[in-house]
């Protein structure tokens, strides 16, 4: 059975095909004798042509009433119901004579049995007539009565033989081939989802299945690892930078500091704070933060007063609403900063910044960070969570009320999806504003007793 689905999906498809054929064959085989019974009506029916015969001559050969009716009770006990027909009263209806030499092959006609005689005598009705009038001489003839079998002793064992001899092995056979080539295609997907939503990269995708889909596996690990790797670089490579420009940026600093010209050093100085913004922003968005802080139990509420307190005291009305004490396992650093950037985000727009948290019924919980500002619309709502786009481009980075640098949005969408498994959606306020929805699941683990405690704000 291993190798048969280590196989190649051409060679599977070629050996159930084969297996299909002999199933069908020996369930046929098996089945015919007991379920259609053709083989033992074609006997009856034979039967009953030969006792109808010998009825006919022993009656064609009998001199007296007396001999007649001694032949008519023998046929009655055999089971051939006959009666005698004077030739001088007319024949009733469509009856037909035929002469005795017609009488075996003309039954054998009128009860032959097919496939189609029988759906016809089960739409239609019986066909033929229920008498057979055989002319014995110019003055006798016998009317047989022709053994009539009800439409579904016709029609209904040929639609069961049909039915367990094709369809039940083709809709089995058809079952067990889609489940067993399907399967891993289905495991193939799933890894394909889970390597997307949890960012894992690492040997996602099981070599598994038929020989193509092993092979489509393995080059999928491959190409996961040498992505894997060129991102790697490209982290070490940026954050290097990053904090190789933090030198030159600090001596530029001192040294605009010691300017003689207020009007210069001020430009100056805004010019390296708008770096040094940007370096920031970069080096947050490429960095981990589903594996740069381990999961802690913390209030998640107080948390939140914390980052409404926070922005408050700098001049921004911001509120928020919700239970006045909530513990939940998070990463309290990495989420703490995804409110901030949002918060931050709505007040660049809005004069009004709510925070809202729910707790969900499955033991996750819902923070909403709405606004009454302009709102986005559908196209910028797609595009907002896109990295260094921003819906203003004319505002200057780093400046005040600035737009950023345009990855405010995607760290915090980073946040939530990688490093807690959640969702942020971005949906519309009534009556003007936007509202992100920031959906976490209920966690998975909680945070030992005793362990170091964790600030709520940055």
């Amino acid at each position: 059975m291993r190798n048969f689905r280590r196989a190649s999906i051409q060679s599977q498809i070629l050996i159930l095909a084969t297996f299909l054929v002999v199933l069908v064959s020996v369930a046929a085989t098996a089945m015919e004798p007991y379920i259609y019974g053709r083989h033992d009506r074609g006997f009856q029916n034979g039967l009953f042509a030969a006792r109808a015969a010998m009825v006919a001559e022993q009656f064609a050969q009998a001199s007296s009433a007396q001999d007649e009716v001694t032949v008519l009770k023998r046929a009655a006990a055999l089971g051939v119901g006959v009666e005698k027909l004077s030739l001088e009263q007319p024949l009733a209806g469509k009856q037909q004579m035929v002469s005795p030499s017609e009488l075996v092959a003309r039954i054998n006609t009128m009860l032959a049995d097919n496939i189609f005689a029988a759906f016809h005598r089960f739409v239609i009705g019986q066909s033929h007539p229920d008498v057979l009038t055989v002319g014995i001489d110019d003055k006798r003839a016998l009317v047989f009565q022709l053994p009539v079998f009800p439409s579904y002793v016709w029609f209904v064992p040929a639609a069961v033989s049909g039915f367990l001899k094709i369809v039940i092995p083709l809709v089995l056979l058809a079952y067990f081939s889609s489940w067993l080539i399907t399967e891993p295609l289905r495991r193939f997907a799933a890894a394909a989802k889970r390597a997307s939503i949890e960012s894992s990269w690492e040997k996602p995708f099981e070599p598994d299945g038929a020989a193509e889909i092993r092979s489509l596996a393995e080059s999928l690990n491959v190409m996961s690892d040498r992505i894997q790797s060129m991102a790697e670089d490209r982290t070490r490579m940026l954050s290097g930078v990053g904090h190789d420009l933090r030198t030159p940026l600090t001596r530029l600093r001192m040294r605009a500091e010691r300017s003689g010209e207020p009007e210069l050093r001020g430009l100056m100085l805004a010019d390296i704070a708008t770096l040094s913004f940007m370096i920031d922003e970069c080096l947050a968005y490429f960095k981990d933060a589903s594996t740069a802080e381990t999961d802690r139990k913390v209030d998640i509420s107080s948390l939140l007063q914390t980052i409404a307190t926070d922005f408050s005291d700098m001049g921004v009305d911001v509120s928020f609403t919700g239970s006045r004490r909530l513990a939940f396992v998070c990463k309290p650093q990495a989420l703490t900063r995804a409110i901030t950037n949002l918060v931050d985000n709505a007040s660049r727009y809005a004069k009004q910044v709510e925070i809202d948290l729910q707790e969900s019924d499955d033991g996750g919980i819902k923070i909403s960070v709405g606004d009454n500002g302009p709102g986005l619309t559908d196209e910028a709502k797609a595009k907002v969570l896109e990295p260094f786009f921003k819906v203003d481009k004319s505002r200057q980075i780093g400046a005040q009320g600035g737009s950023g640098l345009g990855l405010g949005l995607p760290i915090a969408k980073g946040i939530v999806t990688k490093a807690h498994n959640g969702q942020l959606m971005l949906l519309d306020r009534t009556p003007t504003g936007l509202v992100v929805v920031i959906d976490l699941p209920a966690p998975q683990a909680i945070q030992p007793e005793g362990a170091p405690p964790i600030p709520s704000s940055q």
